[in-house]
Parts: C-alpha cells; structure tokens; sequence
C-alpha cells in the first residue's frame, strides 16, 4: 500500500511512518520542514505542504491509496483550525486524485466521556480540560468530525485516543466505539491502530477509541 501522512514530523507521525515501512508499505511523509525530518529510507519520500496555507494537495495524495492525518496542536486560548482546514484541504485533494481511504486522528476528549474513570476525573479533571483548557482544541475537532460526517465518498475513520504517551506495552491495544473506557494510549498503539484500519478496511465511517493497557 502507498501511504501519504500528514504530521509526519511528530512524535506519533514519525512512529507512523517507521511502522508502515516496517510493514513493507511505501509512504509519503508531509511536514512543513521536510529538511528537519529526522528518517531515511527505502520507499520512503518526504515533501513540504501546509494543510492550512491554502495551497492545492492533489498532487501529494494523487496515486496514493490511502492517507493518515496525525496532524496536531497545542491547548490555547486562541481558535484553533489545523484540524478542520487539514480535513477539508485533505478531503479536497483526495477527491481530485481519486484516493478514498482516510483515517484521522480525533481524541478521546473531544465529546463528553461517560462517567467511570472515578470522582476526580470525570468531575474535575474532564470537565476542566474539555471545558476550559482544551476548549478551542476539541471544538476544532468537533468540527472536523461534524465535517467528514458530509463527505459519503470517503472511506474515513477517526480515531479517539485517551491521553497520549510514550513507550509501548508490548499488548493489543482495545479499541471500542466512539469513547475510550482507558485514559491513555500510548504513541505505539495509536501507530498500530491506524495502520491494522488502514490495512483491513475497518470502521469505515466510524469514530472509534484506542487505548492501552497498562498503568502510566
């Protein structure tokens, strides 16, 4: 399979990346510092796109059999749009160079979880990040999703990881429907989950919660 990524460059895009030539995938790696980007290999490019410049991706993503958006931001007060514009201008390009399968990453976070994570979290700690710190995050997430819920022609998935952190349990991932039942996910396990979908075709038109197993 041919893979574009988008957010190569970060820390769950470059073990994305790392994967998927493991699995004898080629992959094109996005990032807006192609020079900084730290890997090299076989079946392996790497090429400069902003998903919010408004600069046209067709040629990116045409000839490409899928594509995986690991694209990211930071809390902040200000809006945040990376997440919506990156979808559309995806959207846009996969439409044009006839590439249908998408997964994006979303989080955990973004609707309102359920309770069962105990008192502390899911009174205060939930409320606080959904609410407060993170609001214009998950609202542009919020958006994204609500977005690809109107485009029918692409196989889309998202993806909604509990908090994430690095290493790796060496255990299958769970992955549930729409909200995580575990309050992490490492960077591996997100890797892992997106490529399994890629692979299989799994949860087309679906959100689903991967999370680790493991106490961090």
């Amino acid at each position: 399979m041919k893979i574009v990524v988008f957010g190569a460059n970060g820390p769950t895009g470059l073990i994305l990346v790392e994967d998927a030539l493991a699995r004898g995938h080629a992959v094109r790696a996005i990032t807006r510092h192609p020079a900084e980007f730290p890997l090299h290999r076989e079946r392996l490019d790497v090429l400069r796109a902003d998903v919010t410049d408004g600069s046209p991706l067709t040629s990116t993503i045409a000839g490409f059999d899928a594509v995986a958006s690991v694209l990211g931001a930071s809390y902040s007060r200000k809006p945040i749009t990376v997440y919506s514009r990156g979808a559309r201008a995806i959207v846009s390009a996969m439409l044009e160079g006839r590439c249908r399968r998408l997964v994006v990453v979303s989080s955990g976070l973004t609707y309102p979880a359920g309770p069962g994570h105990g008192f502390f979290f899911d009174k205060i700690v939930h409320p606080l990040l959904h609410n407060v710190i993170g609001r214009t995050l998950y609202a542009d997430m919020r958006a994204m999703e609500e977005y690809l819920h109107t485009v029918p022609d692409i196989d889309w998935t998202v993806m909604r990881p509990g908090r994430l952190v690095d290493g790796d349990v060496k255990r299958p991932y769970l992955k549930e429907p729409e909200t995580p039942s575990r309050r992490y996910t490492t960077r591996h396990d997100l890797a892992k989950a997106i490529l399994d979908d890629l692979e299989s075709g799994a949860d087309v038109h679906k959100a689903v919660a991967v999370t680790s197993h493991g106490g961090f």
